[in-house]
């Protein structure tokens, strides 16, 4: 993302892995001369991103951050540590009953990635707990996890299992959220399964899958969230920056190789962190692994740090899902995103700026706003837009 604000610009170098924070040593104390601090620590706070890249930010130019900025990264900690120390508590609690249930279950995310990237349970902020346990354990973990005093799920089930996870409120709203998930991204249903749960006897807190397969997990939440915003890609560049020497060339093809079906979100998801923070790709898929025309159209939306309204990005979003769906899974897509059920769309009437509506309603105002996306999706030139025979990948489903 070109972008001519100091502060935005700031944010993104701070977003960045560690090599390519310190080959802009010299853009940084340029930029860090005119920004303006007040609206750089109001940039942060809004994205959500204050306790993980102020700590940056201050480390990249600690002679010319301003006092102010600096108090205003502390008191961020202070508040993140706090709430970051109760949410692991409560997942360590979580997991320790599943496992005491005969339930494999892991950590997704959240306080345990927070602590291990950055130092701290809450450099990462979040407003909920994601934990993976198998779709055969999953109703029993339901049960397991509402003996917290959490009330039972009210998720749209098909075929006897939600989209992707059942989200669970505690009943006296005393304790954050729970969602339990059985698959990390809509196009798998054994990675998950298969390289992010632990074995049997291993602790559920501490095990952690193999660099790889973690290093994926991360970029299919970035695909998934439609590669918008800063929080997926800067896990994607830290988690590079601690697992480096355990990540050879060809990991992440590997993965891919074992998973086809996940080949476009991964190959996507790591181009585009490429661009946004500087990882390698090329050299963890080892084979040129060239993004086709669905793809790039899916890598040239990515906003990391957007501008549009919520219910634009929801519905762009869904657009790079349908960009990335592996072959046949045109179906799957629209029943997803353009025309599901009505109880999914009572479950995204929850979301700020997101509406309840009819079936057709929803698939109206959706295909209108995936027009408005596409036709402001830039070409390399600049002010190029993408010529029709590319728009109509989408459309026809080709590769």
């Amino acid at each position: 993302m070109a972008t001519a604000d100091p502060q935005e610009q700031l944010v993104l170098i701070s977003a960045a892995t560690a090599h390519r924070r310190a080959a802009a040593a010299a853009r940084v104390r340029a930029l860090a001369s005119v920004v303006e601090w007040a609206s750089l620590a109001e940039l942060l706070q809004a994205r959500r991103l204050l306790p993980t890249l102020g700590p940056r930010i201050v480390e990249l130019a600690p002679e010319q951050a301003s006092d102010e900025f600096k108090q205003a990264v502390q008191r961020s900690l202070g508040t993140a540590h706090r709430h970051g120390s109760l949410l692991k508590m409560l997942a360590e609690r979580a997991l320790r009953l599943l496992t005491e249930a005969g339930i494999h279950a892991t950590a997704l995310k959240g306080p345990r990635l927070a602590e291990r990237l950055y130092g701290d349970p809450g450099r990462r902020l979040t407003n909920d707990i994601d934990l993976l346990v198998s779709a055969e354990q999953l109703r029993e973990a339901v049960e397991t996890v509402r003996t917290l005093g959490y009330a039972s799920p009210s998720d749209h089930v098909e075929g006897g299992l939600p989209l992707l996870h059942y989200a669970l409120t505690h009943e006296r709203g005393e304790l954050p959220p729970i969602e339990l998930h059985w698959r990390v991204h809509w196009y798998e249903q054994d990675f998950a399964r298969e390289r992010l749960l632990p074995p049997s006897g291993a602790d559920a807190w501490s095990w952690r899958a193999a660099p790889a397969d973690e290093l994926a997990a991360l970029l299919l939440f970035y695909a998934k969230d439609g590669f918008f915003d800063l929080r997926h890609a800067t896990d994607v560049g830290a988690l590079w920056d601690a697992e480096r020497e355990r990540l050879p060339a060809g990991a992440l093809g590997e993965v891919i190789d074992a998973y086809p079906a996940l080949g476009r979100a991964l190959t996507t998801a790591a181009s585009v962190a490429q661009r946004t923070v500087g990882l390698p790709a090329k050299r963890l898929m080892a084979l040129d692994r060239r993004l086709g025309a669905r793809a790039q159209i899916a890598a040239r939306i990515a906003s990391p740090l957007p501008r549009a309204s919520a219910p634009q990005l929801y519905a762009e979003m869904g657009l790079v899902d349908g960009l990335l769906a592996p072959t046949g899974g045109l179906q799957a897509f629209v029943r997803r995103q353009i025309l599901p059920p009505r109880g999914v769309l009572r479950e995204r009437a929850r979301e700020p700026g997101q509406r309840a509506g009819s079936p057709l309603g929803h698939g109206a105002r959706v295909l209108a706003r995936y027009a408005l996306a596409l036709a402001r999706v830039p070409m390399r030139r600049p002010n190029a837009r993408v010529p029709f025979r590319t728009r109509r990948a989408l459309l026809t489903w080709r590769k």
